[in-house]
């Protein structure tokens, strides 16, 4: 069996995915999603166990949840005592794509835009906000695009999270925005999603931000 980790691109480098779980790619068909605390990928001194077994949960509620879209990675299975989560993947995300200059997203997916708007829509009808966006949360296979990182869901119907219980999550770098959605220690989500569609995902996407347009197409 081959395995080795999942790296996104930033800055021309190969850097860790996210803060929370170890990506752990097995036979280029497979992501294993190890949320235990020890590892050798991970070095983020607010990284915790009661961190990680939060949004371990809420990825276990969420991703049953889209099966029935082919964009949806087909869930392979959970190991709930073993804390990992396995489903179908393929040797690369969009990360490698748009941050390679000899590669073209349009030449290898000529319809990304419209199966990107697929899944904003599908997700709004069951009722949610999907946060995680980054090229890193999507990849091809067989011609379809497919996203993952559904920890990163968030119910509609009430957009709120205690900011306390993800506070070891928020990097540098997303301050201003957790800030400016944060009223009396309730990170409003209503307010964060426009805000990332509208100027934050723009740092990761590059010439292939679509989002604002998005956001203006479905959301308003």
């Amino acid at each position: 069996m081959d395995s080795r980790y999942l790296y996104k691109i930033a800055g021309g480098n190969s850097v860790t995915t996210n803060m929370l779980y170890t990506p752990i790619v097995i036979n280029d068909s497979i992501l294993c999603m190890d949320w235990n605390y020890i590892t050798t990928y991970h070095n983020e001194p607010t990284r915790t166990e009661q961190l990680l077994d939060f949004f371990f949960n809420r990825e276990v509620k969420h991703l049953p949840l889209f099966q029935k879209y082919d964009w949806c990675p087909k869930l392979i299975d959970i190991d709930m005592t073993g804390k990992k989560i396995y489903i179908e993947f393929t040797h690369e995300t969009l990360s490698h794509i748009v941050n390679d200059v000899n590669r073209s997203l349009n030449d290898i997916l000529p319809d990304w835009k419209q199966q990107l708007r697929n899944i904003l829509v599908d997700t709004k009808s069951m009722g949610y906000y999907k946060t995680a966006l980054y090229p890193h949360c999507f990849y091809i296979k067989n011609n379809i695009l497919k996203t993952f990182d559904y920890y990163g869901c968030v119910d509609m119907s009430y957009p709120y999270i205690e900011r306390s219980s993800i506070e070891g999550m928020i990097g540098p770098g997303s301050l201003d925005r957790f800030n400016m959605a944060t009223n009396n220690g309730l990170i409003d989500f209503n307010v964060f999603y426009k805000y990332t569609l509208n100027e934050y995902l723009s740092n990761t996407w590059n010439e292939y931000n679509i989002f604002p347009q998005l956001y203006k197409d479905i959301y308003e």
